[in-house]
């Protein structure tokens, strides 16, 4: 092709090469400039060390619309017996999302949770009004891929860190849907 064929035709090939870039990021724009709920707080952040004194329980995942906004509610609840010198209410949880490539935090809203026998908790300190959590997820925000839920105790005071990712439950991402899975 010869300068003078491109010089005339310049226009459509920035049209195209435009067309290109808007087709691979524009799922990522639309979900940072419009999308006030379900987004990560942290991407690719360093999971805290494993700690046995948590105990998470998911029970279900389901559709939510909040501000007219598509969303997916992560729902169960989870406690954490803390080391000696520590209080449970000092605590912030996130949900994290992990897989091979890629690790999401999300933010948790506390709620009520009764369970079955609630001595248990109530002899451990637990209160049951913080027991329960409620994640929003925006099904674009998080790429296509299998993602072991966990969650992270985060003291709000000293910034050390505790977490659990067992049993292992699984939120499995495709173009379309959004599922949550046993394995």
């Amino acid at each position: 092709m010869s300068i003078k064929a491109f010089s005339k035709l310049w226009f459509h090939v920035l049209i195209w090469v435009a067309m290109f870039i808007y087709f691979f990021t524009a799922p990522e724009l639309f979900t940072v400039a419009f999308t006030k709920f379900g987004k990560p707080i942290r991407i690719d952040a360093q999971i805290p060390g494993e700690s046995d004194q948590i105990t998470l329980v998911v029970e279900q995942l389901e559709a939510d619309v909040k501000d007219d906004q598509n969303l997916s509610s992560l729902d169960g609840w989870a406690f954490i017996i803390p080391p000696d010198e520590e209080k449970a209410d000092i605590f912030a949880r996130e949900i994290t999302l992990a897989s091979g490539e890629k690790v999401y935090f999300f933010s948790v809203e506390s709620g009520l949770r009764e369970p079955g026998e609630q001595s248990y908790f109530i002899d451990r300190g637990i209160d049951l009004k913080t027991l329960g959590f409620h994640a929003l997820i925006t099904d674009d925000a998080i790429q296509p891929g299998i993602y072991r839920i966990g969650i992270v105790f985060r003291n709000t005071s000293t910034g050390s860190a505790y977490y659990s990712d067992k049993p292992a439950r699984y939120l499995v991402k495709t173009p379309n849907t959004l599922r949550l899975e046993k394995k």
